[in-house]
């Protein structure tokens, strides 16, 4: 099977490269390569992070919600359709997703 990977895009910009290492439903679980973009949205998905390992909750749905304001697409590298996920967490070199 070819390696899967996707380009993480808000708009025009190119946050990173997520490639598939493993499909844990319903989560795709990918390596992270940083793009161009990922200097201006690095703080929003390291909040993200944050807020899911201390628990709280409110701090929780206030982060997510800023990274899905960024109205994320995944695009395929090769070939496949475009994917609008409904979550994705970055931490350091490795991604998380779900559509």
């Amino acid at each position: 099977m070819p390696e899967q990977s996707w380009e993480l895009m808000t708009g025009d910009s190119l946050i990173g490269v997520l490639s598939l290492i493993e499909i844990d439903q319903p989560w795709f679980r990918c390596s992270f390569t940083p793009g161009q973009g990922w200097r201006a949205v690095r703080q929003r998905f390291e909040a993200q992070s944050e807020a899911v390992d201390c628990g709280d909750e409110a701090k929780m749905m206030e982060a997510i919600s800023a990274v899905r304001s960024m109205s994320l697409e995944l695009r395929p590298a090769e070939e496949g359709e475009l994917i609008t996920p409904v979550i994705v967490q970055i931490r350091g070199d490795r991604a998380n997703f779900r559509y």
